[in-house]
């Protein structure tokens, strides 16, 4: 009795917020020029690479369709800043397939019929390929890949949509060599590896003079969420082990999804930060470090090394992903072997310890690091690179 009224009490629920998103949001999609489809706005590097897209087409009329539940509401300002914001997972949460239905209808109907939609867009949101069979050839349909796990299990979703994609973004050569052994396995046709187009991120930089770090005191940070493939445990038993060395090296973190993990976070001696949501905080705290430890199994490649080399931070990283694209081993930041958890931080341990032991190399590599962010990561050539990938008109998809 009690689920039977529960799910009438949900299809109600479903069915008012429903009837909501047309009353308040269905013109916002029929107005925009380009719809975007991203499942989150809360603090994450995607996210934060997906508000720099919309930063930079700040020219055109954009939609954003946020398809999953945020964990917080760090970027929504700024997200609302920049376009016109919808949130549909008040209504596909109830898991009422007649509303979610409608609402999937309505969302493709709309794009379809509209005088003004040239493009649609999506990352890390599964919503946008259920929707993308039902648009119309005329609208121009592009995606982008962070990363990949492997296995990944988007696998399937990515080899599917193929057939309706007309320009696929990747962030890194690395991504692009990831996609095209999925593209492989699966027997994908050659003519959809020309629709692949790697974009790098950028990040604006307001600092242009290195200032040397005081290596006194080491500061040793960890950036981001607490995630199985951050391997935070990694981190923490690399403080662990490394404050038994020496009593002048000083751990912290700062991100989300940590506060149930705060027990761990104090046993190992390391200094909570809390989640640092604005660019003057995160700025701050890379001022602050001296070195930043990567401990991924995957990535693609980290928005936080891009941001903490921008102020002379060593970073310390496994080689995965892209990153080896961008740190050179002992020029610019450290890689460390991705084998074993016991080797990985054994490896880390000695990284720190040669680093520490050598205060004038620990500054040229810092100072490498520095001037290497300054040539490669500014966000103008990120703009540029986006701006024309939505110009259509000039687009030869």
């Amino acid at each position: 009795m009690k689920s039977k009224i529960k799910s009438i009490v949900y299809f109600f629920y479903g069915f008012w917020n429903f009837l909501s998103f047309l009353v308040l949001d269905l013109k916002k999609i029929r107005d925009a020029e380009i719809v975007c489809f991203f499942p989150y706005y809360h603090t994450g590097g995607a996210e934060k690479v997906h508000l720099n897209i919309v930063k930079a087409l700040n020219h055109k009329n954009v939609c954003i369709i946020f398809t999953l539940n945020s964990a917080t509401k760090n970027f929504q300002e700024q997200f609302k800043a920049n376009a016109q914001c919808i949130e549909i997972n008040p209504i596909v949460n109830k898991r009422n397939s007649f509303v979610s239905r409608l609402l999937k209808k309505s969302i493709y109907k709309t794009i379809n019929t509209s005088n003004n939609c040239k493009v649609i867009f999506g990352s890390n949101a599964a919503y946008f390929y259920q929707i993308l069979p039902f648009i119309f050839g005329q609208i121009v349909r592009i995606d982008l890949f962070h990363a990949f796990s492997k296995p990944d299990s988007r696998e399937l979703e990515v080899v599917n949509s193929v057939k309706y994609i007309d320009k696929r973004v990747v962030i890194n050569q690395n991504t692009k060599k990831d996609l095209l052994e999925m593209y492989a396995r699966n027997n994908i046709g050659l003519e959809y590896y020309k629709v692949i187009q790697v974009i790098e991120n950028g990040i604006s930089i307001s600092n242009r003079k290195f200032f040397a770090k005081d290596y006194s005191n080491i500061k040793v940070g960890y950036v981001g969420r607490w995630s199985d493939e951050k391997r935070p445990e990694i981190f923490l038993e690399i403080a662990k082990q490394a404050q038994k060395i020496s009593t002048k090296i000083q751990f912290y973190m700062a991100g989300t999804g940590m506060k149930s993990n705060l027990d761990k976070i104090e046993n190992a001696g390391v200094i909570f930060l809390g989640e640092l949501t604005s660019n003057e905080e995160l700025s701050c705290l890379y001022k602050d470090l001296s070195l930043l430890l990567i401990t991924s199994e995957y990535e693609g490649f980290p928005m936080v090394i891009m941001e903490s080399m921008v102020q002379g931070v060593i970073s310390i990283s496994t080689d995965v992903g892209g990153i080896s694209e961008h740190i050179t081993n002992n020029k610019n930041g450290i890689l460390i072997r991705n084998t074993t958890t016991e080797e990985i931080v054994s490896d880390f341990i000695k990284a720190i310890e040669q680093l520490v032991s050598n205060r004038e190399g620990m500054q040229e590599i810092g100072e490498n690091a520095f001037q290497y962010a300054q040539n490669k990561f500014d966000i103008n050539s990120f703009n540029e690179n986006y701006k024309e990938l939505f110009e259509v008109e000039n687009n030869t998809l």
